[in-house]
Protein backbone atom coordinates (compact mmCIF):
# COMPACT_ATOMS: atom_id res chain seq x y z
CA UNK A 1 0.00 0.00 0.00
CA UNK A 2 1.47 3.52 -0.56
CA UNK A 3 0.19 7.00 0.44
CA UNK A 4 1.16 9.97 -0.78
CA UNK A 5 0.30 13.70 0.43
CA UNK A 6 -3.42 14.70 -1.16
CA UNK A 7 -6.83 15.90 -0.08
CA UNK A 8 -10.33 17.84 -1.72
CA UNK A 9 -12.91 19.43 0.04
CA UNK A 10 -15.44 21.85 -0.92
CA UNK A 11 -14.47 25.61 -1.25
CA UNK A 12 -17.03 28.42 0.41
CA UNK A 13 -17.60 30.11 3.53
CA UNK A 14 -18.69 28.58 6.88
CA UNK A 15 -18.36 28.96 10.70
CA UNK A 16 -17.52 28.23 13.13
CA UNK A 17 -13.51 27.43 11.83
CA UNK A 18 -12.23 24.32 11.43
CA UNK A 19 -8.53 23.93 11.00
CA UNK A 20 -7.13 20.05 10.37
CA UNK A 21 -3.42 20.17 11.23
CA UNK A 22 -2.91 16.73 10.62
CA UNK A 23 -4.80 13.65 8.96
CA UNK A 24 -3.80 10.22 9.96
CA UNK A 25 -4.88 7.56 8.28
CA UNK A 26 -4.04 3.97 10.11
CA UNK A 27 -3.80 1.24 8.26
CA UNK A 28 -2.95 -2.43 9.36
CA UNK A 29 -1.20 -1.41 12.50
CA UNK A 30 0.71 1.42 10.89
CA UNK A 31 0.27 5.59 10.33
CA UNK A 32 0.16 7.30 7.29
CA UNK A 33 0.41 11.19 7.68
CA UNK A 34 -0.76 13.75 4.80
CA UNK A 35 -1.12 17.69 4.93
CA UNK A 36 -3.91 19.51 6.87
CA UNK A 37 -6.25 21.93 5.44
CA UNK A 38 -8.69 24.23 6.74
CA UNK A 39 -12.47 23.20 6.15
CA UNK A 40 -14.72 25.82 4.25
CA UNK A 41 -18.28 23.69 4.81
CA UNK A 42 -19.91 21.55 6.88
CA UNK A 43 -19.34 18.59 4.47
CA UNK A 44 -16.00 17.81 3.22
CA UNK A 45 -13.94 15.37 1.69
CA UNK A 46 -10.50 13.94 2.25
CA UNK A 47 -9.09 11.84 -0.90
CA UNK A 48 -6.60 9.29 0.03
CA UNK A 49 -4.80 7.69 -2.69
CA UNK A 50 -4.07 3.88 -1.74
CA UNK A 51 -2.37 1.16 -3.84
CA UNK A 52 -2.32 -2.74 -3.53
CA UNK A 53 1.02 -2.89 -4.22
CA UNK A 54 2.42 -6.72 -5.84
CA UNK A 55 5.37 -8.60 -3.63
CA UNK A 56 7.84 -7.82 -6.42
CA UNK A 57 6.89 -4.04 -5.99
CA UNK A 58 8.57 -4.74 -2.58
CA UNK A 59 11.59 -6.90 -2.96
CA UNK A 60 15.00 -5.67 -3.49
CA UNK A 61 16.75 -7.91 -5.85
CA UNK A 62 16.12 -7.87 -9.86
CA UNK A 63 16.43 -12.14 -9.61
CA UNK A 64 13.55 -12.56 -7.09
CA UNK A 65 11.53 -9.86 -9.03
CA UNK A 66 11.81 -11.56 -11.63
CA UNK A 67 11.08 -14.92 -10.39
CA UNK A 68 7.47 -13.71 -8.26
CA UNK A 69 6.20 -11.99 -11.05
CA UNK A 70 3.64 -13.60 -11.95
CA UNK A 71 2.80 -14.49 -8.49
CA UNK A 72 1.28 -11.51 -7.48
CA UNK A 73 -0.70 -10.68 -3.74
CA UNK A 74 -4.39 -11.45 -3.56
CA UNK A 75 -6.65 -8.63 -3.27
CA UNK A 76 -7.91 -6.40 -0.62
CA UNK A 77 -11.05 -6.57 0.57
CA UNK A 78 -11.89 -2.88 2.28
CA UNK A 79 -14.67 -3.44 4.62
CA UNK A 80 -14.87 -0.45 6.99
CA UNK A 81 -13.85 3.46 7.22
CA UNK A 82 -13.86 5.32 10.44
CA UNK A 83 -13.19 8.82 11.06
CA UNK A 84 -12.62 10.17 14.62
CA UNK A 85 -14.68 12.24 16.75
CA UNK A 86 -15.70 15.41 16.25
CA UNK A 87 -16.13 14.24 13.21
CA UNK A 88 -18.86 11.90 11.70
CA UNK A 89 -18.80 9.87 8.13
CA UNK A 90 -21.32 10.63 5.97
CA UNK A 91 -20.14 8.31 3.16
CA UNK A 92 -17.57 6.98 1.15
CA UNK A 93 -16.06 6.73 -2.85
CA UNK A 94 -16.15 3.66 -3.84
CA UNK A 95 -18.78 2.00 -1.48
CA UNK A 96 -17.84 -0.24 0.82
CA UNK A 97 -17.03 -3.12 0.72
CA UNK A 98 -14.80 -2.84 -2.25
CA UNK A 99 -12.21 -5.32 -3.62
CA UNK A 100 -8.61 -3.86 -4.49
CA UNK A 101 -7.57 -6.09 -7.00
CA UNK A 102 -3.38 -6.79 -6.86
CA UNK A 103 -1.58 -3.80 -8.05
CA UNK A 104 -4.33 -1.34 -8.85
CA UNK A 105 -4.41 2.04 -7.22
CA UNK A 106 -7.75 3.77 -6.26
CA UNK A 107 -9.01 7.11 -4.65
CA UNK A 108 -10.28 6.84 -1.38
CA UNK A 109 -12.60 9.91 -1.20
CA UNK A 110 -13.98 9.85 2.68
CA UNK A 111 -16.49 12.52 3.02
CA UNK A 112 -17.46 13.69 6.16
CA UNK A 113 -19.04 16.31 8.52
CA UNK A 114 -17.34 18.97 10.07
CA UNK A 115 -18.20 19.61 14.45
CA UNK A 116 -20.35 22.50 14.94
CA UNK A 117 -18.24 24.25 17.32
CA UNK A 118 -14.91 25.26 16.64
CA UNK A 119 -11.69 22.57 16.57
CA UNK A 120 -8.25 22.73 15.30
CA UNK A 121 -6.68 19.77 15.70
CA UNK A 122 -5.88 16.51 13.85
CA UNK A 123 -8.58 14.14 12.20
CA UNK A 124 -7.95 9.90 12.76
CA UNK A 125 -9.46 8.08 9.62
CA UNK A 126 -9.32 3.81 10.00
CA UNK A 127 -9.28 1.82 7.25
CA UNK A 128 -9.93 -2.09 7.95
CA UNK A 129 -9.54 -4.92 5.38
CA UNK A 130 -11.03 -8.64 5.82
CA UNK A 131 -8.54 -9.88 8.20
CA UNK A 132 -8.72 -13.55 6.63
CA UNK A 133 -5.49 -11.80 4.07
CA UNK A 134 -3.42 -11.87 7.09
CA UNK A 135 -1.61 -14.24 9.02
CA UNK A 136 0.85 -14.77 12.42
CA UNK A 137 3.79 -16.17 12.39
CA UNK A 138 5.23 -17.46 15.84
CA UNK A 139 9.24 -18.79 15.33
CA UNK A 140 10.25 -20.56 18.53
CA UNK A 141 13.63 -20.86 17.37
CA UNK A 142 15.59 -21.20 14.00
CA UNK A 143 17.79 -24.40 13.83
CA UNK A 144 20.58 -24.35 10.51
CA UNK A 145 21.67 -27.65 8.99
CA UNK A 146 24.61 -28.42 7.18
CA UNK A 147 26.18 -31.64 5.77
CA UNK A 148 28.52 -31.54 9.24
CA UNK A 149 26.05 -30.52 11.97
CA UNK A 150 22.51 -28.97 13.08
CA UNK A 151 22.95 -25.70 15.02
CA UNK A 152 20.12 -23.69 17.02
CA UNK A 153 20.80 -19.61 16.48
CA UNK A 154 20.69 -18.51 19.70
CA UNK A 155 18.36 -15.94 20.21
CA UNK A 156 16.59 -16.16 17.07
CA UNK A 157 12.68 -16.43 18.31
CA UNK A 158 10.49 -13.91 15.80
CA UNK A 159 6.81 -12.77 16.38
CA UNK A 160 5.31 -11.15 13.07
CA UNK A 161 2.29 -10.30 11.74
CA UNK A 162 2.19 -10.51 7.48
CA UNK A 163 0.00 -11.00 4.52
CA UNK A 164 -0.10 -14.37 3.97
CA UNK A 165 2.18 -15.45 0.90
CA UNK A 166 4.30 -12.14 1.89
CA UNK A 167 8.04 -12.44 1.47
CA UNK A 168 9.93 -11.20 5.04
CA UNK A 169 13.56 -11.87 6.02
CA UNK A 170 15.48 -13.43 8.63
CA UNK A 171 19.37 -12.40 9.21
CA UNK A 172 21.97 -14.88 10.69
CA UNK A 173 25.38 -14.81 11.07
CA UNK A 174 26.84 -17.48 9.72
CA UNK A 175 29.83 -18.64 12.18
CA UNK A 176 27.01 -19.39 14.76
CA UNK A 177 26.71 -22.84 12.15
CA UNK A 178 29.84 -22.93 9.95
CA UNK A 179 33.33 -22.34 9.60
CA UNK A 180 35.77 -20.29 7.62
CA UNK A 181 36.02 -21.02 4.13
CA UNK A 182 32.45 -22.93 3.75
CA UNK A 183 30.75 -22.56 0.77
CA UNK A 184 26.65 -22.36 0.65
CA UNK A 185 25.67 -23.63 -3.31
CA UNK A 186 21.67 -24.56 -1.98
CA UNK A 187 19.06 -23.15 0.59
CA UNK A 188 15.85 -25.68 1.20
CA UNK A 189 13.53 -24.55 3.75
CA UNK A 190 11.33 -26.81 6.17
CA UNK A 191 7.82 -26.62 5.20
CA UNK A 192 5.56 -24.40 5.25
CA UNK A 193 8.42 -22.21 4.55
CA UNK A 194 9.85 -21.93 0.70
CA UNK A 195 12.66 -20.00 0.28
CA UNK A 196 13.09 -17.09 -2.22
CA UNK A 197 16.66 -15.70 -2.15
CA UNK A 198 19.68 -14.61 0.06
CA UNK A 199 22.05 -11.64 0.43
CA UNK A 200 25.09 -12.13 -0.85
CA UNK A 201 23.51 -14.29 -3.53
CA UNK A 202 24.23 -17.90 -3.94
CA UNK A 203 26.75 -19.44 -4.03
CA UNK A 204 28.46 -17.82 -1.12
CA UNK A 205 31.89 -18.79 0.87
CA UNK A 206 32.05 -18.11 4.28
CA UNK A 207 35.47 -15.71 3.48
CA UNK A 208 35.43 -12.85 6.31
CA UNK A 209 37.81 -13.60 9.05
CA UNK A 210 35.37 -12.26 11.58
CA UNK A 211 31.86 -11.54 10.27
CA UNK A 212 29.60 -13.09 7.82
CA UNK A 213 26.04 -11.84 7.85
CA UNK A 214 23.44 -13.36 5.62
CA UNK A 215 19.94 -12.49 4.80
CA UNK A 216 17.38 -15.52 3.59
CA UNK A 217 14.54 -13.90 1.96
CA UNK A 218 11.54 -16.11 2.94
CA UNK A 219 7.68 -16.54 1.69
CA UNK A 220 5.84 -16.54 4.49
CA UNK A 221 2.96 -19.53 4.65
CA UNK A 222 -0.91 -19.51 3.52
CA UNK A 223 -2.02 -19.90 7.61
CA UNK A 224 -1.03 -19.33 10.75
CA UNK A 225 2.39 -20.85 11.92
CA UNK A 226 4.04 -21.77 15.26
CA UNK A 227 7.07 -23.54 15.86
CA UNK A 228 10.79 -23.73 14.42
CA UNK A 229 12.23 -22.57 11.32
CA UNK A 230 14.74 -24.98 9.85
CA UNK A 231 16.80 -23.95 7.07
CA UNK A 232 18.91 -26.36 5.07
CA UNK A 233 22.34 -25.75 3.71
CA UNK A 234 24.23 -27.29 0.97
Amino acid sequence: MAFSLGNLFKKGSGKPKISITAVNIKWRGAMHGMEGFEVKEKQFTVTIPFQNKTQKDALPFEAIKERFRSQEKAPILLTKIEVSDPFKLVSTDPKLPYSVASSEKVELKVTADAPDYTYTGPMSITLTSEEGSMIKVQINKVIVHTQMRSVEIENSGIIINIPKGAIFKNSIQMYKAMSYGERVDKVTLQKPFEFVNTEPALPFTINQPSSYLVTFYIKAPELDYAGPMEIYLE
